[in-house]
């Protein structure tokens, strides 16, 4: 009697179907525990680029300390100052 030579090979290709499963599961990891890296790292630090706030709380600052003095002067602290335009290169 021959042996059927497609029921030899099917445990060599259970084994290299549980092989590409792994490597696939943790391709799949990584990506995912890299994504959550990423994206804590910028919540955490807040580095998402405006920086308008600040400029605005500036320019609020100045024209309360002016109504607030009541004088038509008002002295210039480097705090006063405007912030010099931020230029970013984009493609």
């Amino acid at each position: 009697m021959h042996s059927d030579p497609a029921a030899a090979g099917r445990p060599a290709l259970a084994d290299r179907a549980r092989r590409v499963f792994r490597i696939r599961r943790r391709i799949a990891a990584t990506a995912v525990g890299a994504f959550a890296l990423v994206w804590g790292l910028i919540a955490a630090t807040g580095s998402l680029g405006s920086q308008a706030t600040t400029t605005a709380a500036t320019t609020t600052a100045s024209s309360t300390r002016a109504t607030t003095t009541g004088s038509s002067e008002t002295s210039q602290s480097p705090a006063d100052e405007q912030l010099p335009a931020v230029t970013t290169a984009q493609s």
